[in-house]
Protein backbone atom coordinates (compact mmCIF):
# COMPACT_ATOMS: atom_id res chain seq x y z
CA UNK A 1 0.00 0.00 0.00
CA UNK A 2 1.67 3.71 -0.93
CA UNK A 3 1.43 6.30 1.84
CA UNK A 4 -0.41 8.90 0.75
CA UNK A 5 -0.83 12.63 1.96
CA UNK A 6 -3.77 15.45 1.59
CA UNK A 7 -2.43 18.74 0.87
CA UNK A 8 -3.57 22.35 0.67
CA UNK A 9 -2.69 24.84 -2.02
CA UNK A 10 0.34 25.87 -1.71
CA UNK A 11 0.56 29.71 -3.28
CA UNK A 12 -2.29 30.70 -1.61
CA UNK A 13 -3.38 28.23 1.42
CA UNK A 14 -6.79 27.59 -0.44
CA UNK A 15 -8.64 23.94 0.31
CA UNK A 16 -11.46 23.99 -2.42
CA UNK A 17 -10.81 22.44 -5.19
CA UNK A 18 -12.00 21.05 -8.95
CA UNK A 19 -10.59 18.29 -10.68
CA UNK A 20 -7.92 18.59 -13.71
CA UNK A 21 -6.65 15.35 -14.48
CA UNK A 22 -6.45 11.60 -13.58
CA UNK A 23 -3.74 9.25 -14.53
CA UNK A 24 -1.19 6.75 -13.44
CA UNK A 25 2.27 5.98 -13.62
CA UNK A 26 2.80 5.98 -17.37
CA UNK A 27 6.39 6.18 -17.93
CA UNK A 28 7.92 3.58 -14.91
CA UNK A 29 4.85 2.17 -13.53
CA UNK A 30 6.63 1.93 -10.26
CA UNK A 31 2.56 1.39 -8.89
CA UNK A 32 -0.82 0.79 -9.89
CA UNK A 33 -2.70 3.51 -8.36
CA UNK A 34 -4.16 6.24 -10.08
CA UNK A 35 -3.93 9.62 -9.23
CA UNK A 36 -5.53 13.32 -9.30
CA UNK A 37 -4.47 16.59 -10.28
CA UNK A 38 -6.66 19.01 -8.70
CA UNK A 39 -7.09 22.70 -9.32
CA UNK A 40 -7.82 25.84 -6.70
CA UNK A 41 -10.73 27.15 -6.76
CA UNK A 42 -9.02 30.38 -5.38
CA UNK A 43 -5.93 31.24 -7.52
CA UNK A 44 -6.12 28.39 -9.80
CA UNK A 45 -2.51 26.67 -9.11
CA UNK A 46 -2.91 22.90 -10.01
CA UNK A 47 -0.96 20.34 -7.40
CA UNK A 48 -1.50 16.14 -6.96
CA UNK A 49 -3.96 15.31 -4.10
CA UNK A 50 -3.45 12.77 -2.33
CA UNK A 51 0.01 12.94 -3.40
CA UNK A 52 2.87 9.78 -2.20
CA UNK A 53 4.61 10.69 1.27
CA UNK A 54 8.22 11.98 1.62
CA UNK A 55 8.68 8.17 2.88
CA UNK A 56 7.81 6.61 -0.86
CA UNK A 57 10.07 8.54 -3.21
CA UNK A 58 13.04 5.72 -3.11
CA UNK A 59 9.78 3.50 -4.27
CA UNK A 60 7.83 6.58 -7.38
CA UNK A 61 12.07 7.10 -8.16
CA UNK A 62 13.31 3.56 -9.87
CA UNK A 63 16.62 3.54 -10.11
CA UNK A 64 16.44 3.68 -13.68
CA UNK A 65 14.49 6.89 -13.37
CA UNK A 66 15.67 9.27 -16.61
CA UNK A 67 17.80 11.92 -14.49
CA UNK A 68 20.17 9.16 -12.12
CA UNK A 69 20.87 7.54 -16.00
CA UNK A 70 23.32 8.79 -18.11
CA UNK A 71 24.01 7.47 -21.57
CA UNK A 72 21.33 7.65 -24.17
CA UNK A 73 21.73 8.84 -27.91
CA UNK A 74 24.95 10.41 -28.18
CA UNK A 75 23.94 12.96 -30.94
CA UNK A 76 21.32 13.82 -28.48
CA UNK A 77 23.50 14.64 -25.53
CA UNK A 78 25.86 16.79 -27.76
CA UNK A 79 22.72 18.63 -28.81
CA UNK A 80 21.69 19.15 -25.46
CA UNK A 81 24.82 19.83 -24.47
CA UNK A 82 25.18 22.94 -27.21
CA UNK A 83 21.64 23.89 -26.41
CA UNK A 84 22.34 24.20 -22.45
CA UNK A 85 25.49 25.67 -23.11
CA UNK A 86 23.50 28.85 -24.71
CA UNK A 87 21.25 28.52 -21.65
CA UNK A 88 24.38 29.17 -19.43
CA UNK A 89 25.35 32.03 -21.42
CA UNK A 90 21.98 34.12 -20.48
CA UNK A 91 22.57 33.14 -17.40
CA UNK A 92 25.90 34.79 -17.39
CA UNK A 93 24.20 37.99 -18.36
CA UNK A 94 22.10 38.44 -15.34
CA UNK A 95 24.85 37.05 -12.95
CA UNK A 96 27.54 38.51 -13.89
CA UNK A 97 31.45 38.57 -14.51
CA UNK A 98 33.78 38.27 -11.96
CA UNK A 99 33.98 36.69 -8.98
CA UNK A 100 30.18 34.79 -8.34
CA UNK A 101 29.06 31.62 -6.38
CA UNK A 102 26.25 29.82 -8.10
CA UNK A 103 24.69 26.88 -6.41
CA UNK A 104 22.64 24.25 -8.78
CA UNK A 105 20.34 22.98 -6.79
CA UNK A 106 19.95 19.08 -7.93
CA UNK A 107 22.91 18.85 -9.49
CA UNK A 108 22.98 15.15 -9.93
CA UNK A 109 25.70 13.88 -10.94
CA UNK A 110 27.43 17.37 -11.75
CA UNK A 111 26.60 17.42 -15.47
CA UNK A 112 25.22 21.39 -15.41
CA UNK A 113 27.91 22.32 -12.91
CA UNK A 114 30.55 21.54 -15.85
CA UNK A 115 28.29 23.37 -18.24
CA UNK A 116 28.30 26.36 -15.74
CA UNK A 117 32.07 25.84 -15.71
CA UNK A 118 32.63 25.61 -19.62
CA UNK A 119 30.06 28.33 -20.84
CA UNK A 120 29.97 30.45 -17.07
CA UNK A 121 32.76 33.57 -16.24
CA UNK A 122 36.12 32.46 -15.84
CA UNK A 123 36.07 33.12 -11.95
CA UNK A 124 32.34 31.60 -11.12
CA UNK A 125 32.27 29.05 -8.29
CA UNK A 126 29.42 26.40 -9.50
CA UNK A 127 28.28 24.13 -6.35
CA UNK A 128 26.05 21.65 -6.13
CA UNK A 129 23.52 20.16 -4.08
CA UNK A 130 21.41 16.95 -4.00
CA UNK A 131 19.38 14.36 -2.36
CA UNK A 132 20.97 11.20 -3.96
CA UNK A 133 24.22 10.09 -2.40
CA UNK A 134 25.50 8.73 -5.20
CA UNK A 135 24.85 11.69 -7.78
CA UNK A 136 26.92 13.89 -5.45
CA UNK A 137 29.97 11.59 -4.79
CA UNK A 138 29.78 11.58 -8.87
CA UNK A 139 30.01 15.12 -8.83
CA UNK A 140 32.56 15.18 -6.50
CA UNK A 141 34.55 12.79 -8.37
CA UNK A 142 34.62 15.57 -11.03
CA UNK A 143 35.91 18.27 -8.79
CA UNK A 144 32.91 20.15 -7.29
CA UNK A 145 31.49 20.89 -4.40
CA UNK A 146 28.81 18.84 -3.67
CA UNK A 147 26.54 18.56 -0.60
CA UNK A 148 24.44 15.98 0.34
CA UNK A 149 20.80 17.83 1.57
CA UNK A 150 17.64 18.99 0.22
CA UNK A 151 17.49 23.07 0.03
CA UNK A 152 15.06 23.92 2.38
CA UNK A 153 17.95 22.18 4.69
CA UNK A 154 21.39 23.89 3.69
CA UNK A 155 22.98 25.86 6.84
CA UNK A 156 25.46 27.49 6.68
CA UNK A 157 25.13 29.68 3.63
CA UNK A 158 22.77 32.38 3.94
CA UNK A 159 23.51 35.43 1.81
CA UNK A 160 26.91 33.94 0.30
CA UNK A 161 25.76 32.93 -3.91
CA UNK A 162 24.98 35.07 -6.33
CA UNK A 163 23.00 32.79 -8.60
CA UNK A 164 21.10 29.81 -7.72
CA UNK A 165 19.50 27.73 -10.34
CA UNK A 166 16.41 25.02 -10.71
CA UNK A 167 15.72 22.87 -13.17
CA UNK A 168 12.81 21.09 -13.94
CA UNK A 169 12.80 20.69 -10.43
CA UNK A 170 10.31 22.83 -8.50
CA UNK A 171 7.92 21.01 -9.31
CA UNK A 172 8.99 17.76 -7.77
CA UNK A 173 8.96 18.98 -3.79
CA UNK A 174 7.27 18.75 -1.19
CA UNK A 175 6.41 23.01 -0.37
CA UNK A 176 7.75 24.89 -3.35
CA UNK A 177 6.72 28.07 -1.69
CA UNK A 178 9.28 26.68 0.95
CA UNK A 179 11.73 26.07 -1.04
CA UNK A 180 12.11 29.55 -3.05
CA UNK A 181 11.91 31.42 0.53
CA UNK A 182 15.30 29.05 1.21
CA UNK A 183 16.47 30.41 -1.53
CA UNK A 184 15.81 33.95 -0.89
CA UNK A 185 17.63 33.39 2.23
CA UNK A 186 20.94 32.29 0.35
CA UNK A 187 21.15 35.06 -2.37
CA UNK A 188 22.90 38.14 -1.64
CA UNK A 189 20.28 41.13 -2.18
CA UNK A 190 20.40 41.52 -6.10
CA UNK A 191 21.50 37.87 -6.45
CA UNK A 192 19.39 35.91 -9.27
CA UNK A 193 16.75 33.12 -8.89
CA UNK A 194 16.46 31.05 -12.05
CA UNK A 195 13.63 28.67 -12.23
CA UNK A 196 12.79 26.27 -15.11
CA UNK A 197 9.23 24.35 -14.64
CA UNK A 198 6.06 23.06 -16.54
CA UNK A 199 3.79 25.40 -18.03
CA UNK A 200 0.19 25.14 -17.89
CA UNK A 201 -0.03 26.29 -21.53
CA UNK A 202 1.03 25.51 -24.85
CA UNK A 203 -0.88 23.29 -27.38
CA UNK A 204 0.33 20.11 -25.93
CA UNK A 205 -1.36 20.79 -22.59
CA UNK A 206 -4.74 21.56 -24.61
CA UNK A 207 -4.27 18.33 -26.79
CA UNK A 208 -3.42 16.22 -24.20
CA UNK A 209 -5.44 17.78 -20.38
CA UNK A 210 -7.05 15.92 -18.56
CA UNK A 211 -4.55 12.33 -18.39
CA UNK A 212 -1.82 11.99 -21.09
CA UNK A 213 0.29 15.43 -20.66
CA UNK A 214 3.76 14.35 -20.64
CA UNK A 215 4.13 17.05 -17.39
CA UNK A 216 1.96 15.34 -15.41
CA UNK A 217 4.29 13.03 -14.89
CA UNK A 218 2.17 10.83 -12.51
CA UNK A 219 3.00 10.80 -9.46
CA UNK A 220 6.38 12.42 -9.54
CA UNK A 221 5.37 16.11 -10.70
CA UNK A 222 3.41 17.69 -7.46
CA UNK A 223 3.16 21.05 -8.05
CA UNK A 224 2.20 22.40 -11.49
CA UNK A 225 2.47 26.43 -12.24
CA UNK A 226 0.99 28.83 -14.52
CA UNK A 227 3.15 31.66 -15.50
CA UNK A 228 0.92 34.06 -12.71
CA UNK A 229 0.93 31.69 -10.33
CA UNK A 230 4.76 31.02 -10.50
CA UNK A 231 5.38 35.19 -10.49
CA UNK A 232 2.87 35.31 -7.56
CA UNK A 233 4.72 32.69 -5.22
CA UNK A 234 8.19 34.50 -5.54
CA UNK A 235 7.26 38.21 -5.51
CA UNK A 236 5.47 37.15 -2.18
CA UNK A 237 8.51 35.97 -1.35
CA UNK A 238 10.51 38.97 -1.48
CA UNK A 239 11.40 38.30 -5.43
CA UNK A 240 11.03 40.73 -8.44
CA UNK A 241 10.51 38.85 -12.22
CA UNK A 242 13.18 40.05 -14.58
CA UNK A 243 12.60 38.01 -17.58
CA UNK A 244 9.73 35.47 -18.34
CA UNK A 245 9.96 33.63 -21.48
CA UNK A 246 8.81 29.73 -23.05
CA UNK A 247 10.88 27.52 -24.09
CA UNK A 248 11.12 24.07 -26.03
CA UNK A 249 9.25 20.92 -24.46
CA UNK A 250 9.70 18.24 -26.81
CA UNK A 251 9.84 15.65 -23.56
CA UNK A 252 6.40 16.84 -22.90
CA UNK A 253 5.14 15.35 -26.40
CA UNK A 254 6.88 12.83 -26.81
CA UNK A 255 5.69 11.62 -23.49
CA UNK A 256 2.23 12.40 -24.29
CA UNK A 257 1.81 10.47 -26.96
CA UNK A 258 3.72 7.61 -25.54
CA UNK A 259 0.80 7.85 -22.42
CA UNK A 260 -1.92 8.05 -25.02
CA UNK A 261 -0.87 4.86 -27.18
CA UNK A 262 0.29 2.90 -23.58
CA UNK A 263 -3.37 3.77 -22.37
CA UNK A 264 -5.05 2.33 -25.64
CA UNK A 265 -3.43 -1.15 -25.50
CA UNK A 266 -1.91 0.18 -28.92
CA UNK A 267 1.32 -3.10 -29.94
CA UNK A 268 4.74 -2.58 -28.01
CA UNK A 269 6.40 -1.75 -31.35
CA UNK A 270 3.92 1.55 -31.29
CA UNK A 271 4.64 2.44 -27.69
CA UNK A 272 7.99 2.44 -27.37
CA UNK A 273 8.70 4.47 -30.92
CA UNK A 274 7.46 7.22 -28.79
CA UNK A 275 10.71 7.31 -26.53
CA UNK A 276 11.70 10.56 -24.93
CA UNK A 277 15.17 10.43 -27.13
CA UNK A 278 13.94 9.46 -30.37
CA UNK A 279 15.79 11.63 -32.85
CA UNK A 280 13.06 11.80 -35.30
CA UNK A 281 10.38 13.26 -32.80
CA UNK A 282 13.18 15.16 -31.02
CA UNK A 283 13.67 17.26 -34.41
CA UNK A 284 9.96 17.64 -35.45
CA UNK A 285 8.76 18.76 -32.08
CA UNK A 286 12.15 20.67 -31.34
CA UNK A 287 11.35 22.68 -34.90
CA UNK A 288 7.79 23.29 -33.80
CA UNK A 289 7.98 24.41 -30.27
CA UNK A 290 10.93 26.75 -31.32
CA UNK A 291 8.81 28.45 -34.02
CA UNK A 292 6.16 28.89 -31.63
CA UNK A 293 8.43 30.40 -28.93
CA UNK A 294 9.72 32.86 -31.60
CA UNK A 295 6.66 34.09 -32.95
CA UNK A 296 5.44 34.83 -29.50
CA UNK A 297 3.48 31.75 -28.60
CA UNK A 298 3.23 30.09 -25.25
CA UNK A 299 4.46 26.89 -24.75
CA UNK A 300 4.62 24.29 -22.01
CA UNK A 301 8.28 24.94 -20.90
CA UNK A 302 9.03 28.32 -18.94
CA UNK A 303 11.99 29.88 -17.54
CA UNK A 304 11.43 32.87 -14.68
CA UNK A 305 14.44 34.52 -13.97
CA UNK A 306 14.10 36.70 -10.60
CA UNK A 307 15.79 38.55 -8.27
CA UNK A 308 16.42 39.05 -4.76
CA UNK A 309 14.81 42.64 -3.59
Amino acid sequence: MLSLVETACIVCGGSGTEAEATGRDFEYDTVPHEFRFVRCRDCGHVYLNPRPAPSELGRIYPPNYYAFSGGGNSLVARLRRHWEGGKVRLYRRYIGEGRRRILDVGCGDGRFLELLRDYGAPEWEPVGIDIDERAVARARARGFEARLCRVEDFEGADGTFDGVIMLQLIEHVEDPARVAQRVHGLLRPGGVFVVETPNLGGLDYRLFRGRHWGHYHFPRHWNLFSTAALHRMLEERGFEIVRTEYLISTSAWIISLHNRALDRGLPGPVVRFFHYQNPLLLALFVGSDWLRARLGGVTSNQRVIARRR
